[in-house]
């Protein structure tokens, strides 16, 4: 294994998860008030959807995602769309029912936190956009003249993106250990709310285009 190739695409991968964005709330808030698991599941979500980011990229198909995104103008209303209503979602939820779903085995909450972060993720054209940005700028698939080496990447990736979520993830829930029943009210109305401003944010960006 290329140990350079891969410790330069776990760097790529912790530089994409770092900028603070719906995901990023999303996974603060579930392990603030749900705990470790929905948490690091959120985070595990994001993580797979930019390895397979990563896996366009770095197999040839950068300028087919391309040509598609330009095409193709209803990925930032979707995302929109599904970071508003689950905003709203969150900010309605009662401090009784999250304590409720912290006592409850974190297998009911973990699969739909991961697929909600997935997809986010996949919908959100900045991510898409990010990708493209770093993988043509650093021309990281030049490096890869083999498909171990292209495996070696992809992994990377995911494995970045996995370490930045799981110290995330582990902080705030040390923390959300803490919370009171009036604070994590006070945490679900600001996380909705702020998931929420963000649809609102991708539905101005795309009718100014």
């Amino acid at each position: 294994m290329d140990l350079g190739l891969l410790s330069k695409a776990i760097g790529i991968g912790i530089a994409i998860a770092a900028p603070v964005g719906p995901v990023a709330m999303l996974c603060i808030q579930r392990s603030l008030t749900r705990g470790w698991w929905p948490g690091i599941f959120t985070g595990l979500g994001a993580a797979a959807a930019d390895a397979l980011l990563a896996a366009i990229s770095i197999f040839g198909l950068s300028a087919v995602l391309a040509t598609l995104l330009d095409q193709v103008n209803w990925l930032q209303p979707a995302c929109g769309t599904v970071l508003i209503l689950m905003g709203i979602f969150i900010y309605l939820e009662k401090p009784a029912t999250t304590f409720q779903k912290k006592r409850e085995f974190p297998l009911q909450n973990i699969i739909s936190s991961w697929i909600s972060a997935f997809f986010i993720t996949i919908l959100n054209p900045a991510t898409i956009f990010a990708f493209l940005a770093v993988f043509v700028g650093l021309k990281i698939g030049a490096d890869a003249n083999h498909p171990t080496q292209e495996i070696t990447i992809v992994c990377g990736v995911f494995i970045g993106a996995s370490i930045w979520w799981l110290g995330l993830t582990t902080a705030a829930a040390k923390f959300g250990q803490k919370l009171s029943v009036n604070a994590i009210s006070v945490v679900n109305r600001a996380g909705g709310a702020l998931v929420a401003g963000c649809g609102v944010l991708a539905f101005i960006d795309w009718a100014l285009i």
